[in-house]
């Protein structure tokens, strides 16, 4: 496995020391981006998120790091209760700031560029529709509780 990630890195070495990010960070942002969205659009504007939400100090606020801080498979309902849970995983709980303490998944080339390469847009919210695996995305915190209402059940 970890030959395999140094022949996706590699090459990819000048653009990730030009980072503000180190590998490891990297690749939590982008094994994010690859459980929350599944298309290289979708990738490159959630981890525009992400360092939006890094730069404003805000709380990531990912399901995917809750459901993989309290162990369980992304088809169950989290719970009031995993939400707030503190693990070093878990960005839902609103006094958790910052990265979780590493990558959810092995993430793939894909995603790992969208980390590099994030979109150039003003998105500092989204919803990841599971069901139909599309991803909406917003700018404003009404915005988002209008998606909110309009794709979560």
């Amino acid at each position: 496995m970890l030959d395999e990630m140094d022949k996706v890195l590699t090459p990819l070495k000048d653009k990730i020391n030009e980072q503000e990010y180190n590998v490891h960070e990297l690749l939590t942002i982008a094994s994010i981006a690859e459980k929350e969205a599944l298309n290289k659009s979708d990738r490159e504007k959630v981890s525009q998120v992400i360092y939006t939400r890094l730069d404003m100090g805000m709380t990531l606020g990912m399901d995917v790091t809750t459901y993989y801080g309290v162990f369980k498979d992304m088809t169950d309902n989290l719970t009031p209760q995993d939400l707030a849970a503190f693990n070093p995983y878990n960005t839902r709980n609103s006094s958790f700031k910052g990265l979780p303490a590493g990558a959810i998944c092995s993430p793939s080339k894909e995603s790992i560029v969208a980390a590099l390469n994030p979109s150039d847009t003003d998105y500092v919210y989204f919803i990841a529709d599971v069901k139909t695996g599309k991803v909406y995305f917003a700018v404003t915190p009404k915005e988002f509780y209008e998606l909110k209402d309009k794709y979560i059940d």
